[in-house]
């Protein structure tokens, strides 16, 4: 099974979590949004490339691994990073004419608490979080479907919240006075342990899944407490 589709097994299983926790509601509403007639049902790389650039996000197409997806490694002005996996494609090399997307980032989970990361998907507006305890990081992402139309706005909506989300992690770190750095010493036993097992294998909700993906934890090296994911708020309050 692919990295990419074991994230989105992660996602599919942490939105179980969000939806008993009332972020369902939220993500609804999101989804919701800016529907128009223009309502596409495939993105290119090349066109979320553009949506991004209008958040001033800088993006590269990542070198085609042979995973079966295309996938967009992207930067804000304030030097945080993620990444953009689009599956599904019509030819995942160039990203062309793909059906959907997976949206996520990634820190150090040094000092971060089970409670933290509950707390975050109570409140998040689209992003579920998950614990990989044994990469010593925190997985955010936010998955779409472009089955039965997604407007362009809607897209540029979503990925404003999933900014937005990752900003008020950041912030919330920055209040408490905890470094989401990697050089920082990894979370003491009984932090951050709803995910547990041995080797590359980890469990989520009785589900076995293997995680392994570089950009993820590139994206995690990164994210230190420095950096800003917000983006310029004259685009995100349209």
């Amino acid at each position: 099974m692919s990295n990419l589709l074991n994230f989105k097994t992660i996602l599919a299983a942490a939105s179980l979590v969000a939806i008993l926790t009332g972020a369902a509601t939220a993500q609804s509403a999101a989804n919701n949004q800016l529907q128009s007639s223009s309502a596409k049902h495939h993105f290119s790389a090349g066109e979320v490339s553009a949506i991004l650039a209008e958040f001033a996000i800088t993006s590269a197409l990542a070198p085609y691994d042979g995973n079966g997806s295309a996938t967009l490694l992207a930067q804000t002005s304030g030097d945080a990073n993620f990444v953009v996996s689009l599956f599904g494609c019509e030819n995942p090399a160039d990203g062309s004419r793909c059906v959907g997307a997976v949206i996520y980032t990634a820190t150090s989970n040094a000092g971060i608490a089970y409670d933290d990361i509950n707390r975050f998907n109570a409140s998040t507006n689209v992003t579920i979080a998950v614990n990989v305890a044994e990469q010593n990081i925190i997985l955010f992402g936010r998955q779409l479907f472009f089955a039965g139309g997604v407007g362009r706005d809607n897209f540029k909506y979503i990925t404003a919240l999933f900014l937005r989300d990752m900003q008020n992690f950041m912030d919330a770190r920055v209040a408490a006075g905890t470094s989401v750095s990697l050089q920082a010493a990894p979370a003491t036993k009984g932090k951050t342990d709803n995910l547990a097992g041995a080797g590359d294998t980890i469990t989520f909700v009785a589900k076995s899944i293997s995680i392994g993906d570089v950009h993820a934890l590139s994206a995690a090296i990164a994210n230190t407490w420095q950096v800003s994911f917000d983006p310029p708020s004259t685009l995100t309050d349209e």
